[in-house]
Formats: C-alpha cells, structure tokens, sequence
C-alpha cells in the first residue's frame, strides 16, 4: 500500500509539474527561432532570424542614465515576429500585436555602442557598464561597454562577456565565428582606463570561457575584415617603421604583410581579396590597394585621396567612391591607374554617405531626403540616374545602419526616439514604419500618423 501511495505521489508531482511546463507555454507560447534558419543583417540595430526579427526599441543616450541596473522600455532588446513577406504584425491599430513580440532584455541596448549579432544559439548584445570606476569614490563607469549573450529562445539568464577598457566613442569591435565558437575582436582606442595600462589596444575575447587576450599595444589603425583570417592592423617598430600585420582571430595568430614602410601608413578596407592603404607622401595621401591572395604589391595609386571628405569601395572591388560637398567621383579600376567619372546633385549642398545596397550608394541630403545612385550602371557605362526614396523628419542622422533590404534609424516620437525601417530594395513609394513598442504616453493617434505619411510623401 505504501509503495503504491509513492507511486500515485510521483504521478501528481509529474503531472503537476508538466501542468506547471504547460502553464509557462501558456504565458509564453512564443515560438523562437532555433540556431539553423539563416540570419540575415548581422551587427546593426536590428538582425533578423528566418522569420523573426531581433532589434533595439529605441535609443537613449548612455549619459543620461540616472539609476544603476534599471529596467528600459525605450532602448529595450526586443524580438518580433514577422509574416512569411517579412512584414511587421500589426493589430487594428497599426501596432506591434502583444501575440507576436517578446522582451529579450530590459537592460539598455540603444545607446551609442549598440551592434546585434547572432550565431549559434545566441544573440550578442552590448549594453552600458553598471559599476563604478577602480580607485573611484563612486564614480560611475557608464561610459564604457559590457558585451553580453543571450539564448536565441530567451532560456538561461544574461551572461556578460567583457567590460570594454575605454569608453563607447572609443570603441570598436567585431564578432566572428568559427561553427563552434564566437570571437570578439575589440579595439580600444586612446588610453586605457584600466590598471593595466596601455594604449591603443587591440583584444580577442573568447565567448566560450568569456576570457580575453591582447593581440597588441600601440595600434594606430585596423580593418576588422569579414573573413576572420583577413583582419589587419598597423604598427611601428623600434626605427619607426610602419609594419602592416595580418590577423586570424580564430587561430589567433599574426604575420608581417609585405615589407615594412617609412611612410606613415593607415590600413582602410578590406574588399573582395584586397587589402587598402593609405600612405602619406609630404602634404598627400594615396589609396593603395594589395592582392592579398599573392601578398601582391600595394599598386593602382589613387592621388591625394585625402581630399575627399569620404571614399569607400564598393562591394565588388571593382570601384573606389570618393565623395566631397555634393559631388561623387568614381575611380574605376582598369589596366592603368584609375579611371575618373563624376556625378553632381546639383540640387544640395552636401551628400552625407550612408553605406551601399543593392549595387547602389546610399545617402542622405541637408534635407534629410534619402537618395540612392546605382554605381552599378557606371560599370556597364550608364549614367544612373539619382533616386530620392524618401524625406524623413525628426530622424537621427547619427546611427542610420542599412542591409539590402532596409534602413533602420532612430525617428522622435512623442517623447523618444525609437526605431523605424525603410525598404530601399524595390521601394514602390513606401514610407518608413517604426519597429518596436511605444510607451503609451507617446503613440501617435491616427490623425498625427496620417500627417507624418503626408510630409513624408
């Protein structure tokens, strides 16, 4: 009698605890994304997951932060899920439906530093230090960046992987990942503010253990290249000689590049097999650029490219697109030094590069009206015309980031700046829509929408 007592005991407790199982997938029937559906957009303020999208419900500056390990709506990471065109869900009111989004993190994720990234199981997040400053009297360190993770299905807690050495306009960084494990790679730029000491210092943090390593002192310049085998940085040496090294961060290992170099040089871009410099020649500096496949020498000079306010190369290698007041210069390369084309918008003052997509450059005018040219066109030897996708108003030009698909930028609100998208494939006359949560105090009613659709358009 007694063992079948112990047995209708566990009964109960196994099914009450696969009630209690059930009753959490009641109040979360979220269905997550798992780590094999493709991830589109890694390292922006929003990235997407098959047909989920991951992102920031806002910006707030870290400086105006007032209260340590506060929860933040505006600023939020968030999760949304999206129809099989990859569309928003919206309710009756043009809203994000409570059925189809869920809070990730409450920590503050919209600031300055923010970058999305995910791989594997887990999404990778920055969010402002929450500690005080070593040998401070209760001095914030707010300035600086925590690097965190989270599971993609929101299970297990937060876990933080490094506190940056340097504050958030200091900083830079990238993620890479080798199918088993992800890397961080962080440049610390100007002096450190840790005990340690140091200055301009580049870093290879190891998700797994959360354990960090330095690769090198006293960098001037790097290019966190796709490929994690393609990384470059510069150096001196003890006659003040300027080194180009060549970084995998998987293996974690360095190579000189070529021989060294008297000049001062700045690594710039790494693009479709190249690597491109800049070197100083008295009052010049010219873009040079080294097959990286033959450890090919630094050739095709493009003079005094310093010059220009802004230049780029595009995404094929094909083209250098240098931009200065309202005019864009295309250096096509060739069989000789490269060839020069121009094109002027006459109708402004000055281009403010945003990034490329879909072949073409994108930028943003002293109107705030988004523009588009297909340097595509320049290459088969049209002259593309300028297309003006959209004017956006109350829009932080200070944080646009930009994939194939869309644009996202932070847009004032009521109260707050929160994040909206633009479609820039195809666009057919669309209007930017705004992706995330409002705090109630500053959803807009329909007839303030229906007024912001019209200036838009």
């Amino acid at each position: 009698m007694k063992k079948f007592t112990r047995i209708l005991i566990c009964l109960i407790l196994c099914v009450f605890t696969i009630g209690l199982a059930a009753c959490g997938d009641d109040q979360d029937n979220f269905v997550y994304p798992t780590s094999s559906v493709q991830t589109y957009s890694n390292g922006g303020l929003a990235v997407q997951k098959g047909d989920y999208l991951y992102f920031v419900n806002g910006y707030q500056s870290a400086d105006n932060m007032t209260e340590k390990d506060a929860s933040y709506h505006v600023g939020a990471l968030m999760i949304a899920k999206l129809d099989g065109n990859g569309n928003l869900i919206l309710n009756d009111e043009g809203l994000l439906g409570d059925d189809y989004y869920r809070v990730m993190s409450d920590k503050l994720c919209g600031f300055e530093a923010t970058g999305l990234y995910i791989f594997g199981d887990y999404l990778y997040f920055t969010s402002p230090c929450q500690e005080n400053e070593a040998g401070t009297d209760g001095e914030w360190a707010k300035g600086r960046v925590d690097f965190y993770r989270i599971r993609l299905n929101r299970s297990g807690s937060v876990e933080r992987l490094y506190t940056s050495g340097v504050e958030n306009e200091n900083l830079q960084y990238e993620y890479y990942f080798d199918g088993n494990n992800t890397f961080i790679l962080v440049y610390e730029g100007g002096d450190t503010l840790n005990s340690s000491g140091g200055t301009n210092i580049l870093k290879r943090i190891d998700a797994n253990d959360a354990s960090s390593t330095e690769i090198s002192r006293d960098v001037p310049s790097v290019v966190m290249a796709e490929d994690s085998d393609k990384i470059f940085y510069v150096t001196t040496d003890d006659d003040d000689k300027y080194v180009l090294n060549k970084y995998d961060i998987v293996n974690n290992n360095s190579s000189q590049y070529l021989g060294k170099f008297t000049n001062e040089i700045t690594v710039e871009f790494v693009v479709n097999g190249y690597v491109y410099i800049t070197e100083a020649h008295g009052s010049n500096t010219d873009l040079k650029r080294s097959r990286i496949s033959t450890n090919g020498a630094f050739t095709d000079p493009i003079p005094a490219i310093s010059n220009y306010t802004t230049y780029e190369v595009t995404p094929n290698g094909e083209m250098v697109v240098a931009i200065t007041g309202n005019t864009i210069d295309f250096y096509l390369y060739g069989n000789s030094s490269p060839a020069l084309n121009y094109l002027e918008d006459t109708d402004i003052e000055t281009i403010n590069f945003i990034g490329f997509a879909n072949g073409s450059i994108v930028y943003y005018d002293d109107n705030n009206a988004i523009k588009m040219v297909s340097y595509a066109n320049y290459l088969i030897n049209h002259t593309p015309e300028i297309i003006t996708v959209a004017t956006l108003s109350d829009v932080n030009t200070d944080y646009f980031d930009l994939d194939d698909n869309y644009l996202y930028f932070y847009k004032t609100v009521g109260s707050n700046s929160y994040l909206h998208r633009l479609s820039v494939n195809n666009n057919n006359g669309e209007t930017e829509e705004m992706v995330g949560v409002y705090l109630e105090a500053d959803i807009p009613d329909e007839e303030e929408t229906e007024e912001s659709e019209d200036s838009a358009n």
